[in-house]
Order: structure tokens, then C-alpha cells, then sequence
């Protein structure tokens, strides 16, 4: 067995625990060497036990210990100052092309005492976060390796965040500015010079700050070519050297018979392409002990082929035959087709990677927005532009539910079909789509969300019940599982309910498939 290091960060004071992202993504650089827990029984437990079975095999020590006999390995320090957040964000940056890890005041002495010096110190240098923010993207930015970038917001307290030991690891470079050019134009013109100079394709990791949104995070990127991985994993440094010991396989049917008079339905879990669900075991639906008994789709992220593939891995060799996996939207990194200027690159990359992992099935979001002054996000809809408040932007029914988030984009939509030409049909939205229906190009189908399940399982029976009587008969209502407002028995309890009403519940890839024969191809009420 193959030997590395556990340290469990809970109670671990935040400046403490960025210096440990920091050391850890020296030390994972080459090889798995160091792993870290959250806390004591959290989700990042599970995959030691997993990856006992790739011959990996750890040892607890302490933080003092990690510090006495790891922190040599660094070629010096970088202070950051713990009064300005951001500085923090700027140290991070440094310390990857440095190879040095960052450090608060409060662990100098300990670590001269290993032997290591300062190389910058970054206290008291500036009044705002945006001042160092923008000495980064002067000073720092030209020496990172710009296929790795992060945000992380630093505002409203210091911390230390997963991902931050994969962004260290591969020297790559972060701020925790927002994109915001409304209301912070300063701020987003930094973020601007980052991603024009950033390659195509490059890689977007952390998350948007409150004072943005992701809808426009996410369209900022895909308008810079820039591909973005949502969530805060732990241990991607660790996960990336651990590779899958079999291909990815999964089997699909083909020539599914369609009922005419037939309502058919599918679900999906949402948000399962987010590094943390990747890593918390679908926010630990699938550790469920009566998954596998309904159909349901799970969305993964393709990017853990290379990125965790013993993770992705994991959802492989568990999965039953009610299981699909479902490529989650948009492709490789979540992603809005309709801003990006190379989505042909970044399509058939994506169709690349899917066929190595048996995937069929995509799952889309496709949205065109911009900030308005005073924290308006209008969003372009089919019937002309929409403004909706954050707040209006973060709840789940009401104006949204009426207006809908999405632009089904035919361009898009043409441009999946032409390229992933095996796919027997697509998903398209978050949540529901209001006067969007499905639609057949060439004997395959588009499909729109028509239900969100979420809150109790007869209000989410109602939203099939609803799109189901928008359409002629045989009909079809993809649903996702709001993985946030809901849970697994609900979404059994949904299921059940679905089917004593007569609708079919089916596989979302047999679903698809299903709908390949349908007599009418797209008739509505």
C-alpha cells in the first residue's frame, strides 16, 4: 500500500487553514501525498476508504506535526495581512510560481524555525481590496499559468477554500473581485484583463461573489472562452493523481417504442456536475439505500476524467441499471453556448470526452444576461429582455417561474445536433422553461425543463401534471431534482405519485429515445 498523510482541519482557525491549502498543493504537485478532512465525518471521509482500493493507504497527523515535517519543502513564505482579505487572494497567486506557501503573521516564528525565510511580505501595503487586487493583475498575473484561475471572496471574512491547493499546485491565479460592471466597473475591468489574456478554454474554478450573480459569472466566462467549474472541493490536488483502474462504461438503448397516448417523465438530479457534489457523494443522494430501485439521471462533470478519475470512477462501478449519468450542463464546465465565441472547439472537445465515458445524454443551461445599475440582471428571453432583482434571481417559483431564466438559442441548439451526432436528444434549463415545448430536429428531440421537484412531492407533481397538459399526447416532462429543496425521499415519494397518476417513468436516455418515436413531433395544446 501506497502510504499518504490525513489532517483533520476542523477547528482549524481560517488563516491557519489557507496555509495549509497553500503546503498542500506543494506537496500533491508530483504525487497524492497529502489529504485533508474538513471536518472529522464529513464527506471527504468516504474516499479514503475508496481509495484503499486503488492501494492508498493513510496515516492521521496533526497540524503541528504537518507543519515540523512538511513545511521545509517550501522555498520561503509570503505574508499575507489579515486585515486586508485580499491580500490573501494576491499571497496564493504569488506563492504557486514562488513555490512557497502562504502564511498570518501568527506562524512566522514556527516557520523560520523549519528553516524557511520570507519572500514577500504583504501587510499594510493597501486601503481597499481592490488596490490589491489590482497590484495582482500588474504584478503577479503575467507569471501565473493562466489555465487555472479562481475567485475567491475574501469581503466579508478571510478564509481559506477548497480548491485553493489545485490553484497553487498549478501556479495559476486568483482575485476575489466581481464581474459586476454595473455597479463595481473597477472591479470587473480586473477580471476582464485576466480572462482576455487567459488561453481558450482555460479553466475558471471557485465560484462568483455576492456582489455578482451566476448567471452573469457564468456568461462573462463563456464570452471570454473561459470554462467554468463550479463548487469548493476538497482535495483536488490529491484527486487528480489518482487514476481509474477500468474504462468508463455504461449501456444505452436504442429503438425504444413510444406509446401515442403515453405521458412519459424523467428526473435528474441538479448541481451534480459541481465539484463539492462530485466529492460529497451527490450531496450524498446516492448513498441512498433505495437509489437504484426508480430510474433517475445523476448529472457528473466530464472534467473529472482528468481532474478526479477515480472519483468519477466510483459512480461507475456503483451505479444499477436505473442509473444514468448524465453529462451536466453545458458539456466540459458549465457554460452558456450562446456567449461563447468558440463553442465549435469547445463542443467537440466535449463530444471527445463523452464518448470515452460512455455518456450520451447532455444536460444544458443557456442563458444571455448583463448587470443593470442597483443590482438588476436582465436576462434575454424569447419575448424580449427581462430585469429580475438577486433576490428574485435566487427563488424558485414566482416571476422567474412565470418568465423563465433560459434563451432557447436555435443556433445552439443546431450546432449540438450537428456535433454530437450519437445523442439520441438534449435537456435544456435549470428550472422550468414557460412557453417552451419539446421540439424535433431531424427525429431527435430538444427538451426544455417542464418541472422542478423541490418543496413537497405534490407540489412537484402538480408542475408535471401542468406541462404534461401543454402538450398533445404522447408527452413528454423532463424534471430536475432541486438538490437543494429536496431530498431522496421525496423524490421517491414524487415518483410514486407520478406513476399512479399514469405517467411512465423512464431513464433520462430512454426517455430521449422514447421520444425519438413519437408520432406528432412536437404538437402543443
Amino acid at each position: 500500500m501506497k502510504p499518504y498523510e490525513i489532517v483533520c482541519l476542523e477547528g482549524v482557525p481560517e488563516q491557519k487553514r489557507l496555509f495549509c491549502l497553500s503546503l498542500q498543493g506543494i506537496l500533491n504537485r508530483e504525487e497524492p501525498r497529502l489529504y485533508f478532512l474538513d471536518r472529522e465525518n464529513g464527506p471527504e471521509r468516504h474516499w479514503i476508504d475508496w481509495y484503499r482500493g486503488y492501494g492508498l493507504e493513510g496515516e492521521t497527523i496533526s497540524t503541528d506535526t504537518l507543519i515540523e515535517k512538511h513545511a521545509s519543502i517550501a522555498r520561503g513564505y509570503i505574508l499575507f495581512d489579515p486585515e486586508c482579505g485580499e491580500s490573501a487572494n494576491a499571497a496564493l497567486s504569488l506563492a504557486g510560481i514562488e513555490d512557497a506557501v502562504i502564511a498570518p503573521p501568527s506562524l512566522t516564528g514556527r516557520l523560520e524555525k523549519q528553516g524557511l525565510s520570507i519572500l514577500a511580505d504583504l501587510r499594510n501595503r493597501w486601503d481597499r481590496p481592490y488596490e490589491a487586487a489590482a497590484w495582482a493583475v500588474e504584478q503577479i498575473m503575467p507569471r501565473c499559468d493562466l489555465h487555472t484561475l479562481g475567485t475567491y471572496d475574501q469581503a466579508e471574512r478571510l478564509r481559506g477554500f477548497p480548491t485553493m491547493d489545485l490553484l497553487s499546485a498549478r501556479k495559476g491565479f486568483c482575485l476575489g473581485m466581481t464581474i459586476n460592471d454595473a455597479d463595481f466597473p473597477k472591479e470587473a475591468a480586473l477580471w476582464e484583463k485576466v480572462q482576455e489574456r487567459a488561453p481558450d478554454h482555460a479553466m475558471m474554478i471557485g465560484w462568483h461573489t455576492p456582489r455578482g450573480s451566476e448567471a452573469t459569472y457564468v456568461h462573462f466566462a463563456s464570452s471570454h472562452n473561459v470554462r467554468v467549474f463550479c463548487g469548493f472541493a476538497w482535495n483536488m490536488s490529491f484527486h487528480v493523481h489518482v487514476r481509474a483502474r477500468g474504462d468508463y462504461n455504461q449501456d444505452h438503448p436504442a429503438g425504444e417504442s413510444c406509446d401515442p397516448e403515453g405521458r412519459y417523465a424523467t428526473l435528474v438530479l441538479s448541481d451534480g456536475d459541481a465539484w463539492h457534489s462530485m466529492c460529497d457523494v451527490q450531496k450524498k443522494f446516492w448513498l441512498h439505500p433505495r437509489r437504484g430501485e426508480f430510474p433517475l439521471g445523476w448529472e457528473v462533470s466530464p472534467s473529472f476524467a482528468e481532474l478526479a478519475p477515480a472519483v468519477l470512477e466510483y459512480y461507475y462501478r456503483t451505479r444499477g441499471e436505473n442509473d444514468c449519468l448524465v453529462c451536466g450542463p453545458s458539456g466540459n464546465g458549465y457554460n452558456y453556448m450562446s456567449a461563447y465565441e468558440k463553442r465549435e472547439e469547445y463542443l467537440r472537445e466535449s463530444a471527445r470526452l463523452l464518448e470515452t465515458l460512455s455518456i450520451d445524454t447532455i444536460w444544458t443551461i443557456n442563458r444571455v444576461v448583463r448587470h443593470l445599475p442597483g443590482g438588476v440582471i436582465e436576462h434575454l428571453l424569447r419575448d424580449g429582455p427581462t430585469g429580475y432583482t438577486r433576490a428574485q434571481m435566487e427563488e424558485f417559483g414566482g416571476i422567474k417561474d412565470e418568465k423563465g431564466a433560459d434563451l432557447v438559442d436555435p443556433e445552439v441548439i443546431g450546432d449540438y445536433m450537428r456535433i454530437f451526432h450519437d445523442a439520441p436528444g438534449f435537456f435544456q434549463g435549470w428550472e422550468r422553461i414557460p412557453g417552451e415545448a419539446p421540439r424535433w430536429i431531424e427525429e431527435r428531440v430538444w427538451c426544455p425543463t417542464g418541472a422542478l421537484v423541490r418543496g413537497s412531492a405534490e407540489e412537484s407533481i402538480g408542475h408535471f401534471e401542468r406541462a404534461a397538459g401543454e402538450q398533445c399526447r404522447p408527452a413528454f416532462v423532463s424534471a430536475h431534482v432541486n438538490c437543494w429543496d429536496a431530498d431522496m425521499d421525496m423524490v421517491i415519494e414524487t415518483i410514486q405519485g407520478l406513476k399512479r397518476r399514469g405517467f411512465e417513468l423512464l431513464r433520462p436516455d430512454v426517455f430521449l429515445e422514447t421520444a425519438r418515436g413519437a408520432p406528432h413531433k412536437g404538437h402543443t395544446n
